[in-house]
């Protein structure tokens, strides 16, 4: 009798990370958010949001466990994303912030820029355009300044394009517009930040 190989995630959750200790125990965690994340986002692009959570929300808490920023930050994006995705756009932006927080906080100025563009996405579905643009214009100036960083490696980007921009424009004029784009700009990482979680 031949039988069937194990799905990758279910073999992860046959070990209980109980039962290890020290490096084996980080290294299960690690895995275990890893593994989360990536089968997370398949769900999320087959449209399954439900799935998807409950995939972001086992590799957050491994992250947690774990006490490592890369699996919180890639988790709570992730995260974020199927919240928004199923319309819960609060809920989105509390795990934005959160990780917003925590990249502030560690002066990971890329990983900053890619939670302020997770925030305008969500702005733009709220539509408050000038936050919107803001939080854009803030997150390209500091990707200019800091180069792309690591984070955009690990999930999938919400719109942020020079057309995301020209259809905000167009609904706010341009006075409004040139304006929150100037804010944007000047703003720089800190004050940026702090906008953000406001």
């Amino acid at each position: 009798m031949v039988s069937r190989p194990m799905r990758p995630a279910a073999l992860l959750r046959e070990v209980r990370d109980d039962d290890l200790t020290g490096d084996e125990r980080l290294q299960y965690l690690l895995t275990a958010a890893l593994v989360d994340n990536f089968l997370g986002q398949v769900r999320l692009s087959l449209k399954d949001h439900d799935g998807a959570a409950r995939l972001f929300t086992d590799a957050l808490t491994a992250g947690r466990r774990a006490q490592d920023p890369v699996s919180l930050l890639v988790s709570l994006y992730d995260l974020a994303l199927s919240s928004q995705a199923r319309g819960d756009l609060a809920g989105a932006a509390g795990h934005l912030k959160e990780g917003l927080a925590l990249a502030g906080e560690a002066g990971d100025d890329t990983s900053a820029a890619y939670y302020l563009e997770g925030l305008a996405a969500v702005a733009i579905q709220q539509d408050d355009r000038q936050r919107a643009v803001r939080l854009l214009t803030a997150a390209r100036s500091q990707l200019e300044t800091s180069g792309t960083g690591w984070l955009h490696a690990y999930i999938p980007r919400v719109p942020h394009d020079d057309a995301v921009l020209a259809a905000l424009r167009s609904r706010m004029g341009d006075a409004a517009f040139k304006k929150a784009q100037a804010w944007g700009h000047s703003a720089g990482s800190t004050r940026a930040v702090e906008y953000a979680l406001e």
